[in-house]
This record gives structure tokens, sequence and C-alpha cells, in this order.
């Protein structure tokens, strides 16, 4: 059952405030504006199966966080050990489904920003 308040989370950083709705959770993927689907995976590359109102508010927060640094038109990847947000591969690219490489598609050309610091 879902009962942590999310809006008035304590967290100083964006990755404890997504662990403390999901501790085990070591990325998260936000699609597109226009699907408004997020997924979150553990640090063996599963997804997880998690509260719709999770899902979103991750996505919520991650948006909030690096504001303008991204285009939400496309999907991103927040990593959250590194703090790091990626454009996600394509579908047909390695690393668009997580397991396949195991890196989450985490490549250094499509590093967007890492917690406070943009790059693009």
């Amino acid at each position: 059952m879902f009962q942590n308040d999310l809006a008035s989370s304590p967290c100083a950083n964006l990755g404890d405030a997504i662990r403390e709705i999901a501790p085990t959770a070591a990325l998260v993927r936000v699609y597109s504006e226009r699907c408004a689907v997020t997924q979150l995976f553990e640090s063996d590359f599963y997804r997880m199966l998690i509260d719709r109102r999770i899902e979103k508010e991750a996505a919520r927060l991650i948006m909030c966080h690096f504001g303008d640094a991204a285009d939400w038109r496309l999907s991103h990847d927040f990593h959250l050990p590194t703090g790091a947000l990626y454009l996600t591969p394509e579908p047909y690219q390695i690393g668009y489904i997580p397991e396949d490489d195991h890196s989450f598609g985490l490549v250094r050309s499509r590093l967007i920003a890492i917690a406070d610091r943009n790059f693009r």
C-alpha cells in the first residue's frame, strides 16, 4: 500500500528522493511527454512493478530537477548511482533493453546532465 507523502519529501538530492519512494531503483526511464509512461529498473536490470503513482512522482521529480536541460519530448534515463541523465537509446540501439549490454545504455555520447551540472 502506498503511504509516502511524496509532495513533502525532505531529501536533499534527487537520488535520495527517488530511493525514498522506490528503495531498490537504479534507473528511471522517463518516456516522452506524449507517451506518459515511466519505468523503473533495479540494479539487476529487471523492471520494477510498482504503483503508477510512484512512477509518475519519480518522473515529476526528475523533470523538475533537470528542467530545461533536457528535451522532454524525447525519452530520458536517470541513473541513480551516478546522478546522471542520459538520452534513452532508440529501440533499435543497444541499451534500449537494459539487460542487452548490462550498461543500461549509459553511453557518454548520450549524457545530458549530472545532478546540477548541465552538459548541453
